[in-house]
């Protein structure tokens, strides 16, 4: 590899450091100090189906993972890939992140229609019980061009096989103590494939790009609201419409991974118009969501089981609504692609395409009234809806999260 490859990324770390006390990880450059030996774990579980491969470039010192993660049969919903060092069950030494605000991560999604979210792993030599060890976890998101993913330690949670654990210290008491380091593809995610291009991996001080400038804090790349992998636990029910004799009637099944609401939306006789029906969380009075006025909008992981249905709808409320949730939430329409007949799709719908101003009969908007800043940090219900088309449905949904805007949009990536 030529001297000016081997030393770019080492140098551009160096650089961090004596500008802001970053904390070298890992490079793919061949510098003794930050080479490390990488593993791939591709899911094992109940005959699950992804791959993923990894190698280093040395003539441009990169690290290539690469792969596709694919449903699994079993579950009906997608398995995972792991980037890990030193590998699966290995432990080797790593620096002090005490320094550190987060993990950043120097990275680029190579393939054009590739799979945009991931996650950074954490193992520490305190982290364990009896024969379980608990992984910290936290987002990222990454795009088309090369930049930090920075996962501030605020966003990490401790997870033991993908469900979120109470007895793991700290992280802030772990972070002298690491012995195991890698990426992982988001879970619960999406189908498809990756081709993630790694510079580096540190421990960085708070990112400039991703800074609320009222409060200096780090901002993570999504907030999940509602998943089924114990990160995110919500009770979900469903309504059906009351009105005027409506007729319309669903319901929600809870899975392992993903929740399935599936019914009939019919014709109200003394409307002559189709009724509606909703899956939705527990009331308002009983449960608060995480802040998400630093987000761009809603993504939504969906798996179409039936007949294309065009009736699909996204809606919260807000602290401010409370006994009128159901009928002044903000509503938008969920366009479901066609490739979600194949499996999991996740579709981001932009605040601006919502608004508390609807037609009760239809859903559409009579007027454009965007949610605010109250309101994303006070929400109080998710609500999914099927109203003002007649027909069957059966949609699976594996999660719900708050996200920045993609940059681009992907293949498994629906931009309203």
């Amino acid at each position: 590899m030529p001297p000016a490859a081997r030393g770019t990324a080492s140098s551009a770390l160096l650089a961090a450091v004596a500008c802001g006390g970053s904390v070298p990880i890992a490079t793919f450059d061949g510098a003794a100090a930050t080479t490390r030996r990488w593993e791939v774990v591709n899911d094992p579980v109940m005959g699950g189906q992804s791959f993923s491969s990894f190698h280093v470039n040395d003539t441009q010192g990169l690290g290539v993972w690469s792969g596709q993660v694919r449903v699994v049969p079993f579950l009906g919903a997608p398995g995972f890939c792991n980037l890990q060092s030193p590998g699966l069950g290995r432990t080797a030494d790593f620096p002090d992140l005490s320094p550190a605000s987060g993990i950043g991560v120097r990275a680029r999604e190579a393939n054009s229609s590739g799979l945009l979210h991931f996650s950074v792993m954490i193992m520490s030599k305190g982290a364990r019980r009896l024969m379980q060890r608990g992984v910290y976890t936290a987002n990222v998101t990454f795009s088309s061009e090369t930049q930090e993913a920075f996962a501030p330690w605020s966003a990490f949670v401790c997870t033991w096989r993908g469900q979120m654990v109470p007895w793991c210290p700290p992280l802030l008491t772990q972070l002298d103590k690491v012995d195991s380091v890698g990426l992982g593809t988001a879970f619960p995610g999406t189908a498809g494939d990756f081709q993630l291009v790694l510079e580096s991996i540190y421990g960085a001080r708070t990112s400039t790009s991703f800074v609320d400038s009222s409060t200096d804090r780090a901002i993570a790349d999504f907030v999940d609201l509602a998943t089924f992998d114990g990160k995110a636990p919500r009770k979900w029910h469903s309504e059906n419409d009351p009105v005027m004799g409506g007729q319309s009637d669903s319901t929600v099944q809870v899975a392992k991974s993903f929740a399935d609401f599936k019914g009939s939306t019919r014709i109200v006789p003394s409307l002559q118009a189709p009724g509606f029906t909703i899956a939705l969380t527990e009331g308002p009075l009983l449960s608060r969501f995480p802040d998400v006025s630093a987000m761009d909008g809603l993504a939504v992981s969906v798996s179409n089981m039936g007949a294309p249905y065009s009736g699909f709808k996204i809606a919260f409320c807000d602290s401010h609504l409370f006994f009128r949730c159901q009928f002044q939430s903000f509503k938008a329409a969920l366009p479901v692609p066609a490739a979600a007949s194949r499996g999991f799709q996740e579709v981001f719908v932009p605040w601006k395409e919502f608004s508390n101003r609807w037609n009760a009969s239809t859903g559409e908007h009579t007027a454009e009234s965007p949610p605010g800043p109250s309101s994303l940090r006070s929400i109080t219900q998710l609500q999914l809806w099927a109203e003002g088309v007649e027909g069957d449905f059966d949609l699976r949904f594996s999660y719900v999260r708050a996200v920045r805007a993609p940059v681009r949009p992907a293949a498994a990536a629906l931009l309203v």
